[in-house]
Parts: C-alpha cells; structure tokens; sequence
C-alpha cells in the first residue's frame, strides 16, 4: 500500500536486500475516477490524492537514498503534461488535480535532486 510509510519503508528494505540496490523507481500506482465534482464522493477524492499525490511522495522519499548511490537512478511519474486548458478539467477535476500533483511533484523533485544525479521525469502514454 504505497499510502502507508512502513509497509514502503519495508518494501523497499526488501529489494534492496534481494537485488543490492534500487536504480530506477516508477511512480505508477494510481486512482481514477472520471466523475464531475458534485458526483466525487469524498471518499474518493481522498483515496486519489493519497495515492496519487501522497503515496508518490512517500515512495520517492523512502528511495531517494538507495538511488543516490546507484551509478543511474531514475525515478518516473506516470503522470501528464501540465496543461491549464479547460478541457482537461471540465469533465474530472478530482482526478485530474490528483495527477497533476504527480506531475508538479516531478518538476520540483527534478529542481531537487539534479545535483545529486538523480534524473526525474514523466511519462504520459497517448491513449
């Protein structure tokens, strides 16, 4: 449950033990729901900003220092170019603002660690 720091924390333990090291993390896990704001339970608007946004920063955060001693870390966002056109709001506001966390996330984090070598990108599949 990537909301949940200890079980992060001993998941990642546990690949480091198993593999020697962590060189890439991918920020995939994600909650969806494509319903107007009066049709978002609360509910699930919390469980989108929490895996979304929060469970990518707990993952980060707990990776960050087994990817610094990695020759090549990467981490990568599966999350969408940042765009301020309606369009991409009017039909899901919840979701998208919990994406675009993970987007604003990745340009920050970027800023962050590129002294340390540490690459962070995004990716958005056309679908």
């Amino acid at each position: 449950d990537v909301r949940d720091e200890e079980q992060v924390t001993k998941a990642f333990e546990q690949a480091v033990q198993k593999f020697g090291g962590i060189d890439i993390l991918i920020n995939n896990a994600s909650a969806i729901s494509l319903t107007d704001t009066t049709s978002t339970p609360m509910k699930r608007y919390d469980l989108m900003h929490s895996i979304n946004a929060r469970g990518t920063f707990l993952c980060s955060k707990v990776a960050i220092p087994y990817l610094k001693k990695s020759s090549n870390p990467h981490i990568l966002m599966n999350s969408p170019p940042i765009s301020l056109n309606p369009f991409w709001f009017k039909s899901h506001v919840a979701y998208t603002v919990a994406k675009y966390n993970m987007s604003l996330f990745a340009l920050g984090l970027s800023a962050e660690l590129r002294e340390s070598g540490i690459a962070v990108n995004t990716l958005w599949p056309k679908t």
